[in-house]
């Protein structure tokens, strides 16, 4: 049997969007953004003024599930995130360094010029503090929606070998 660790990275590995979920004065809210892989979280793209952006910058957090949408249901499986979530600065060495620290799957151009093309498009740095699967057995057999904490140190070391 797959690691829950495993299955996560392996989650990670294939997808390419997480549902981020935020909350505001006005309540919470979610959005899909498609992201790439850092050493200890992933980031995302958008537009500052976009309600998520918002409230990143207000309160430093966010959540995230990444999922196969098109699984059977017998078959579901997903990771659900817990992050620290911070705008990287629009300057161009900041953007740099972002770039330049994603891990092997999302490798490739570090110049940052089609971010800074775009004056109200920012990166968002989403760090994972905890990580949960699906618990598969529980719902084979029970059918109840539960989860697994897993290590969030081994699952990115998976992600980098």
């Amino acid at each position: 049997m797959t690691s829950p660790e495993r299955r996560a990275a392996a989650i990670l590995r294939a997808q390419h969007f997480v549902v981020i979920g935020t909350a505001d004065a006005d309540g919470p809210w979610t959005a899909a953004a498609q992201y790439r892989l850092l050493p200890r979280g992933l980031y995302v793209e958008s537009d500052v003024s976009s309600r998520h952006a918002r409230a990143i910058a207000a309160s430093g957090v966010a959540s995230g599930v990444v999922f196969d949408s098109s699984a059977a249901p017998a078959d579901a499986d997903g990771v659900q995130l817990e992050f620290a979530a911070r705008e990287v600065d629009a300057e161009a060495s900041a953007i740099r360094d972002i770039l330049a620290a994603r891990l092997p799957r999302d490798a490739g151009d570090d110049d940052p010029a089609a971010v800074l093309a775009v004056p109200a498009k920012r990166l968002y740095v989403l760090e994972v503090t905890r990580a949960f699967v699906f618990d598969r057995d529980a719902w084979r057999s029970r059918g109840t929606d539960a989860r697994l904490e897993v290590d969030v140190a081994a699952v990115w070391a998976l992600l980098a070998g």
